[in-house]
């Protein structure tokens, strides 16, 4: 059974269209993600290949007193640091893949919202509760790695970054859980209709 439409409101339109438009960006913030994570994939299997070269590499520099080193070996050495780092590449992947599907579920609800369907701001807040968990958990897990590699937020430093990073996946989905919310309990009230 088709899901009843409304005449939106101008709140949905609006609404809508700016989580379709938010959410193609984080599709490809998302893909990015993914992509950086399999390179850094393929990296980590090309180390662990060479992981016995490397050994002999540090072997050979520990026993000339740092007089020779082996070519490839410290270059080596520095990408194995690099690596330990960042997030393990599987976690990266992982995260890109779950960014670029909430954010393809974000552009069908919000497309749902601006067209009107009465459904809509009942999906729209199960997908901000779920958006809102997951960029929880997700900013937990990298927060030491963040405020190490673009600064620490809290000493003003990239501030910019880490309020559009706050804004988008914080104060957005909360605004547009309680505008739904909001329209929720009108229309339990009887108010009806996609409006005020």
């Amino acid at each position: 059974m088709p899901t009843p439409r409304v005449k939106p409101a101008s709140w949905a339109i609006v609404f809508g269209t700016v989580m379709v438009v938010l959410a193609f960006f984080d599709v490809i913030w998302g893909l990015a993600t993914v992509a950086l994570g399999e390179h850094l994939q393929v990296l980590a299997g090309a180390l662990d290949e060479r992981k016995l070269g490397m050994a002999f590499g540090r072997v050979v520099h520990f026993m000339t007193f740092g007089m020779l080193t082996l070519s490839g070996a410290e270059t080596g050495e520095h990408a194995k640091d690099l690596l330990a780092m960042l997030p393990r590449p599987g976690y990266l992947v992982e995260v890109g893949w779950v960014r670029v599907g909430l954010s393809a579920i974000a552009v069908c609800v919000g497309f749902m919202l601006a067209k009107g369907l009465r459904s809509a701001p009942s999906l729209v807040l199960a997908w901000v509760v779920i958006a809102l968990a997951w960029s929880a958990w997700s900013t937990a897990r990298t927060l030491g790695l963040t405020t190490e590699g673009m600064g620490d937020p809290m000493k003003g430093e990239s501030l910019p970054m880490f309020a559009v990073e706050l804004g988008v996946h914080f104060v957005w989905p909360l605004l547009l859980g309680a505008r739904c919310g909001l329209w929720i309990v009108s229309t339990r009230l009887g108010k009806g209709a996609m409006g005020p």
